[in-house]
């Protein structure tokens, strides 16, 4: 046997004795660049076209029913015991399978949005850049880069992230600006073209516009402060991001366009500013949805990482190279994400990514009741009220589900049901003691991807290895 294995299971990787150095500003900016990608720059257009200047309603209804969710996710999050991901707390609320349950959706609503936002990529670079690369083909390329991105040095990753997220807001900030001195009353109205339950409709489609928050709790063990940060992190993320989108809508209903495109609010740019306002934003579009991918792939690694550690998925699902590079989990979300680009429809594909984000979000908010139930015991928010906003953020994502389609519904059902398959098979045969144990075991790791990511350069102190302890 080789004394230098070639690849390591995540739940033997070293810790890395600077904890907690991430701050406010790289968790707010992976959040922001999770969220704002495809949801405006692909989004926005198809929102428009289904409910007309009522778009803005839709965005705005979507972002409250996330707003108040997100209340309810940090208030447990911040919970969480140390060495735990935001998730932990929900355990202990109302038991380890729904705490599975909750990281499953997410991880499938992370895998779900590379596909979505790869094909919005391609979309922009094939309109305004490439027109001989189909949208498909440049799509798989956005995957490939992204998983070629991972293998490159994780403080490098982080910071162009930051950098990034920081040039694509304010390049949009220039075009709603723009467009928001060309926008007279008339593009406003009617403000429902299609009906009223066009709004609604519009607004379940876009509730994956602000998932990508909780990539923040994915890695909230290494937050530096975490009580205080993670809350700050997820909450403004979705404020800036309900600012951003409305502000975009208001945009592009100034531009006078009445049908728009996959590349939409490059359309509308080129309206408003001329041709290389269109070239600008489309180039806006492709920086954002590829950074967008690279923060979902990491978090979708993230998150199976902490399943690894927490033993609720196969050891080797978290082999890493001695670089620590996590091949097999990044390169699962690269496999899934090409074969969801090649086979599969980009609406479906949104569609179940949205109703596993609903049920994940409706798990947390019975955690967060209990939690209110039980007098917010612990350090973390207290949330006005009691078991008021969990109760009306949970019938909220249920009342989402009205919108749609029947087939969606059931694959992301399905999808979740599998996953609690996943779970009891794993675990078949376990007594409450040995999944305790191993919980209690799991000082979870520091040195993943996206903690590394966001941490800057590795610590200087030497690590060691443990081989039941991360």
């Amino acid at each position: 046997m080789s004394d230098a294995p070639a690849t390591t299971p995540a739940s033997s990787a070293a810790p890395d004795r600077d904890r907690g150095t991430i701050g406010l500003i790289p968790c707010l900016a992976f959040a922001v660049g999770a969220m704002v990608g495809g949801g405006v720059f692909t989004l926005s257009g198809t929102a428009i076209n289904q409910a007309g200047p009522g778009a803005l309603i839709s965005y705005g209804i979507a972002g409250l029913i996330m707003l108040v969710s997100a209340l309810s996710f940090v208030a447990v999050a911040a919970r969480a015991k140390e060495g735990e991901t935001g998730y932990g707390p929900i355990a202990g609320l109302i038991g380890r399978p729904w705490r599975f349950l909750v990281m499953w959706g997410f991880y499938l609503n992370a895998v779900l949005m590379v596909a979505f936002l790869a094909v919005s990529f391609g979309s922009y670079l094939h309109d305004y850049f490439l027109d001989g690369v189909g949208a498909t083909a440049a799509g798989i390329v956005c995957v490939i880069l992204v998983i070629a991105l991972n293998l490159g040095p994780a403080a490098l990753v982080g910071k162009a992230e930051t950098y990034v997220v920081g040039l694509k807001i304010g390049l949009l900030f220039v075009f709603i600006g723009w467009g928001l001195t060309e926008l007279t009353g008339s593009d406003l109205q009617p403000l429902d073209p299609h009906g009223s339950s066009s709004i609604f409709a519009t607004s379940a489609l876009l509730f994956t516009a602000y998932t990508g928050f909780n990539v923040v709790t994915n890695m909230s063990s290494s937050v530096k402060d975490p009580a205080k940060t993670v809350p700050r992190a997820v909450i403004g993320a979705v404020l800036i991001a309900i600012v951003v989108y409305m502000g975009v809508i208001l945009a592009m209903l100034a531009s006078g366009i009445t049908a728009f495109g996959p590349a939409g609010v490059a359309q509308a740019a080129e309206v408003l500013m001329g041709h290389w306002g269109g070239q600008l934003i489309a180039f806006a579009a492709c920086l954002s949805t590829l950074s967008g991918a690279n923060a979902q792939v990491l978090g979708a690694s993230e998150i199976t990482l902490r399943l690894v550690v927490l033993k609720d998925v196969p050891e080797r699902v978290g082999l890493r190279t001695p670089a620590g590079f996590p091949w097999v989990s990044v390169g699962l979300v690269g496999v899934i994400g090409l074969v969801l680009i090649l086979f599969s429809n980009l609406d479906y594909v949104v569609a179940v990514g949205n109703i596993v984000a609903l049920i994940a979000m409706m798990i947390v908010n019975v955690a967060a009741g209990v939690l209110a139930r039980r007098g917010w015991p612990g350090a973390g928010p207290k949330l006005p009220g009691g078991v008021i906003i969990p109760v009306v953020a949970g019938l909220a994502c249920l009342a989402q589900f009205a919108s749609f389609d029947l087939l969606d519904t059931l694959s992301g059902v399905i999808a979740m049901l599998l996953g609690f398959g996943i779970y009891a098979l794993r675990h078949h045969g376990d007594s409450d003691a040995d999944i305790t144990e191993a919980v209690e075991e799991s000082v979870l790791d520091r040195t993943t991807p996206l903690a590394r990511a966001l941490q800057g350069p590795p610590s200087p102190f030497p690590t060691t290895r443990s081989p039941d302890v991360v």
